[in-house]
């Protein structure tokens, strides 16, 4: 998901300037705005360590320990012109409650492509990705950079020459760096029809079309620029806005020790049998591993949103998706701090709720007050025990 997408869904219930104010334009840190937990609720949570490479289904990092991410993606460097030194505040907190409260070992940072290589591109914006970078790596964190077109303009559906070389400027800067991941395009959207997901969808995807790069190009080409011994993972994500990898044995493009399937937002029915198809088939079948890069679940203002980001059955589907996740060692990094996502306050460290009253449909009542339920809570907790370290107990005596 992106934010040039959460914004259609507010745009048509008329909720655009309350959800830019609170979401995505608040306050920095120490104003009267977003908040983190009590330093007290700060947990001893795992971190992980590069440098990265994969064996089976299983990502392995520093000293043979497997990888599994447990994410919160932050998007605050893929607003056109939008990054100043209160989003750079903001995005530390954000980076920094993730790590504490969440209890995460990864965090993603959406960036803007136009912004770093395209015309006009803003200066020094690489000191922006830099600083994030250090915040996130400074709390032990993973850190995944993304490529985002969706806020820029022409919102390229597919990567192009201007997406190889976004690539050739990090791969300069973050190559052998064991902490960071490169993840190559955000959400491939290529249609050669109405609907995404025709065979001639996926040769696209695989192979590229007219001015766009096909996935398997590009994946060879960050590799190359990586040199002789490439050291960054790469996260490859899926078709049609990245929301299936069902057909990626027919269309491969990663060869890579270096290299893991990603998924956004599964679509389809909530149940195993789904998952399996969709992504679970890759760790069955001892192909690939798969990471969830971008979910969540919450109440939507209105009808006309992405199906797969509201569960109708979110009650009972959502803590079954991830105990499925749990199962497969599927990891996932969490979309985003932001009210009514996963968080439903100022308080980034406090997760929204799935409620007796939960609904997919809109009504008078949501359409009102929609900012206020969601699977935050189930994600942080999920994080919570599976990545926490929690301390043996002394014996007490008596």
């Amino acid at each position: 998901m992106s934010v040039a997408r959460w914004h259609g869904v507010l745009a048509g219930a008329g909720l655009v300037g309350m959800a830019a104010a609170a979401a995505l334009s608040a306050p920095a840190a120490g104003a009267a705005g977003l908040r983190g937990a009590p330093a007290a609720a700060t947990l001893a949570c795992r971190k992980a360590q590069g440098p990265f490479h994969v064996m089976g289904t299983r990502v392995i990092g520093k000293g043979g320990k497997a990888f599994i991410p447990y994410g919160i993606t932050v998007p605050g460097l893929f607003h056109p012109r939008g990054y100043d030194a209160q989003r750079r505040r903001r995005d530390d907190m954000k980076i920094k409650v993730a790590a504490d409260s969440w209890c995460a070992n990864t965090v993603r940072l959406q960036i803007s492509q136009n912004e770093l290589v395209g015309p006009g591109a803003m200066k020094g914006f690489l000191g922006h990705i830099e600083h994030e970078v250090q915040t996130a790596e400074s709390l032990r964190l993973v850190v995944v950079l993304n490529d985002q077109t969706e806020t820029d303009p022409g919102n390229s559906p597919g990567p192009t020459q201007a997406t190889l070389t976004f690539w050739q400027k990090l791969a300069t800067r973050y190559h052998g760096d064991p902490q960071v991941i490169f993840d190559l395009f955000n959400e491939p959207r290529i249609k050669t029809g109405t609907v995404c997901g025709s065979t001639a969808d996926w040769r696209a995807w695989q192979r590229g079309t007219g001015s766009f790069v096909g996935m398997r190009g590009l994946v060879k080409d960050v590799l190359a620029d990586e040199g002789a011994r490439p050291q960054n993972l790469l996260w490859v994500e899926g078709p049609c806005f990245a929301g299936t990898l069902s057909r990626v044995t027919s269309f491969p493009v990663i060869s890579s020790p270096l290299a893991v399937y990603v998924f956004h937002h599964p679509t389809g029915g909530h149940n195993a049998r789904q998952w399996d198809s969709d992504f679970g088939y890759l760790v069955n079948r001892d192909i690939a591993p798969v990471v969830d890069g971008e979910w969540t679940n919450y109440t939507p203002p209105q009808l006309n949103m992405p199906k797969s980001e509201c569960w109708q059955d979110a009650p009972t589907a959502v803590p079954a998706y991830l105990s499925y996740l749990g199962r497969h060692g599927i990891g996932m990094t969490g979309y985003e701090l932001a009210k009514g996502l996963l968080i439903e306050s100022d308080n980034l460290a406090d997760p929204t709720k799935i409620r007796a009253d939960w609904t997919c449909s809109a009504s008078p009542d949501k359409i009102n007050n929609p900012l206020d339920e969601g699977a935050g809570s189930l994600i942080m907790n999920w994080y919570k025990r599976r990545n926490a370290a929690y301390p043996r107990r002394r014996a007490t005596r008596g």
